[in-house]
């Protein structure tokens, strides 16, 4: 019988052993992530369903593939396909990131508040630095928020800041739950906003979109998270900005380039939190992918729609 489910996602023990036990084992095949080899290649060539982020090379190589099951939420890799091929379809895990996300982004934010990186600091050290640091700590509560971002991220950052008192304003183009919808609305109200938080997606419109002006037009005690990704933000201008203590500081969970080079600006900028790109790492990660991908498989050999299937020519 022909090994008609490719899995090659970055997968754990329990990740693997409940995709094992819940499929015929004749039709699955696991193979690594990584460069394939000659017996993978034939199992590409027999696959009509693949779980895993496969790079576009590989996509020749698979002239039996219905659906691509994505291993992230993130997938402007594909976005030169612009459309998908019929009767091909590609999903993503949309939704499943939210919680470890907007809690990153709270985390990251509470920390600044709380004088959290340079109470750590001096705990490394055992220095006692009470009075030094009580008169910089500043409160989350009640402050005036702006989310970039209408996604399953953003409105649960909303969720979140509201819990706090804040004001929230939230940015989106298209989504009617947005109070702003233009890049000059979003101008004109970041002067007058303490937090900007983006959870914006990387598409032709959001590249870049966090730029100078837009950093510039922050009020002094303006902070600046990114967990969206590092593509909508001008780095360089970021850097300025933080180096010039012109803003408060900045949780960055993604940058341009990851993993971020060691001799980068932004390891060392004044009052800023790098959280690498753990945003969405939990515990149970890797096997709630697993679930997702069952959830979807069940869909699609019933003949349904499967959840969270992308639309390349709007990029989300």
């Amino acid at each position: 019988m022909r090994r008609s489910i490719l899995v090659c996602a970055h997968l754990d023990t329990r990740a693997r052993q409940l995709i094992q036990a819940t499929l015929p084992a004749s039709a699955v095949q696991f193979t690594e992530r990584d460069q394939p080899s000659a017996t993978d290649q034939a199992a590409f060539a027999d696959a009509a369903i693949i779980f895993r982020n496969l790079p576009l090379r590989y996509l020749p190589l698979c002239p039996r593939l219905k659906w691509m099951q994505l291993e992230s939420v993130g997938f402007e890799y594909y976005n030169s396909l612009a459309v998908t091929p019929p009767g091909f379809v590609i999903s993503n895990l949309k939704g499943m990131f939210e919680w470890p996300a907007a809690e990153t982004a709270l985390a990251g934010l509470l920390a600044l508040g709380r004088g959290l990186p340079r109470l750590l600091a001096a705990q490394a050290e055992a220095r006692w630095i009470e009075l030094e640091v009580r008169p910089d700590t500043w409160l989350l509560r009640g402050q005036r928020a702006l989310v970039l971002g209408a996604g399953s991220i953003g409105r649960r950052m909303r969720l979140l800041l509201e819990a706090f008192e804040c004001e929230v304003q939230v940015f989106a183009r298209q989504n009617p739950l947005a109070t702003l919808h233009t890049p000059e609305e979003l101008l004109a109200a970041v002067p007058h906003c303490d937090l900007l938080v983006c959870c914006l997606p990387k598409t032709p419109e959001t590249i870049g979109l966090v730029g100078r002006a837009l950093l510039e037009a922050m009020p002094a005690k303006g902070v600046f998270v990114n967990i969206g990704r590092g593509a909508v933000v001008d780095e360089t201008a970021l850097v300025d900005v933080l180096q010039r203590k012109r803003i408060r500081g900045a949780v960055i969970d993604v940058t341009a380039v990851e993993p971020l080079p060691p001799g980068h600006a932004l390891w060392r900028c004044p009052n800023t939190v790098v959280t690498q790109h753990t945003g969405g790492g939990y515990n149970e990660e890797l096997l709630d992918k697993a679930r997702c991908f069952l959830k979807n498989y069940q869909r699609f050999s019933r003949g349904e729609t499967v959840l969270n299937a992308v639309d390349l020519r709007q990029g989300y």
